[in-house]
């Protein structure tokens, strides 16, 4: 497998619609059930745990960008073959498929869980899961345009649905944020720590980079998509703690869909299952961009035909997800799987941003060649 990865022109795309996805994968179905895990470590002070791991968000995206930036046209496959070689390189390329292969599952029985607990309780999992799969598998097969063209619509649903949040304000109770600082520190940043698995997946870049224009602009628009995404879950994460009091903030699994159900217009009531029906698109995008990143990588290290490699991805996800039964079992999925989100979007960019920075200082050259070898 080459290191360097370059698309053909007619499927690449200019910079500022990283912001999009970005925004896209970072904003999932976990929005509707973030506040109380945060709430739970930081209480009152959960908007400045929201803060502390916004922060930390935009330095790792900082180092992945540099990163980058020192390859031509290299994603994370090839990145791993120039570094580690073709055997441990393969290894952590496969590692990161299964960890994306995973995060499409729990986005999928996720958000299964809200529709069959708020909209449809006797709707049986195979069906959804049937009708998910479906569009996936026909806007999959658009390619890597059809999807970032799908982020741009979901774009516009976060606008609509962030708005609906106005109405919680008529009852907010701006007192329930004082004391500031009146958690512990480290209360506040397990707070954080547990934020960062929400804010994750913005990592992606780090397979649709080659297929970047406008390079030098990847930094901006990432970092823009970064805030926005930060913003939209401050501004919810607030809202929260002013509209709950805390015994209702604990006891809620869903506080933001709870936040919604006063929004009644004369024409409209129980607008929460528009905004849940809608989210589907939001949670379309979110299985379209990581089964396309599992593909790629059999793609780029295979040779294999992405088209086929999603039908077998979808079919391997969808039997595992007809297979989580239960709201409990779900909670302990996602609890699994957010410790992952830590290593795989903050703590392993971090050390990889490190080991490139260190292997181009030793080889004292700034790009690898297309094979591999040093220029």
């Amino acid at each position: 497998m080459k290191v360097l990865s370059n698309p053909p022109e007619n499927i690449q795309i200019h910079a500022y619609l990283l912001f999009f996805v970005i925004c896209n994968v970072q904003i999932g179905v976990g929005i509707f059930n973030f506040e109380r895990y945060i709430y739970q470590a930081s209480k009152h002070d959960a908007w400045i745990s929201v803060i502390l791991a916004a922060l930390f968000t935009h330095f790792v995206m900082w180092l992945i960008v540099r990163a980058l930036s020192r390859y031509e046209s290299a994603d994370l496959y090839g990145i791993h073959y120039d570094l580690f070689g073709k055997v441990i390189g393969t290894l952590f390329n496969c590692i990161y498929m299964l960890y994306y292969l995973c995060i499409t599952i729990v986005i999928m029985r996720n958000y299964i869980d809200v529709i069959q607990a708020w909209i449809f309780p006797d709707i049986p999992t195979w069906l959804i899961v049937s009708l998910l799969s479906i569009l996936t598998i026909y806007a999959g097969f658009g390619g890597i345009r059809v999807i970032i063209g799908m982020c741009m619509l979901g774009f516009v649903v976060i606008l609509f649905t962030v708005f609906l949040f106005y109405s919680s304000l008529k009852y907010a109770i701006w007192t329930q944020l004082l004391p500031i600082m009146e958690s512990g520190v480290m209360d506040i940043i397990d707070g954080a720590i547990r934020m960062s698995f929400t804010l994750a997946g913005f990592e992606i870049i780090l397979f649709i980079y080659p297929y970047i224009v406008n390079k030098e602009r990847t930094m901006r628009y990432s970092q823009l998509a970064l805030l926005f995404a930060n913003m939209v879950y401050l501004i919810i994460m607030t809202l929260s703690i002013v509209y709950f009091s805390s015994d209702q903030m604990l006891r809620s699994i869903w506080p933001s869909i709870n936040m919604l159900k006063i929004v009644k217009y004369p024409f409209l009531e129980r607008l929460e299952f528009v905004v849940i029906s809608v989210w589907m698109l939001m949670v379309l995008t979110g299985i379209l961009i990581n089964t396309w990143a599992v593909t790629r990588g059999f793609k780029r290290m295979w040779n294999l035909n992405q088209k086929v490699m999603l039908l077998i991805v979808i079919a391997l996800a969808s039997g595992i997800t007809i297979a989580i039964h239960g709201h409990t079992a779900i909670e302990q999925i996602n609890k699994w799987l957010g410790s992952g989100n830590v290593v795989f979007s903050l703590i392993y960019p971090i050390f990889l941003s490190g080991i490139v920075t260190i292997v181009f200082k030793f080889r004292g050259r700034k790009r690898p060649d297309s094979k591999g070898g040093t220029s």
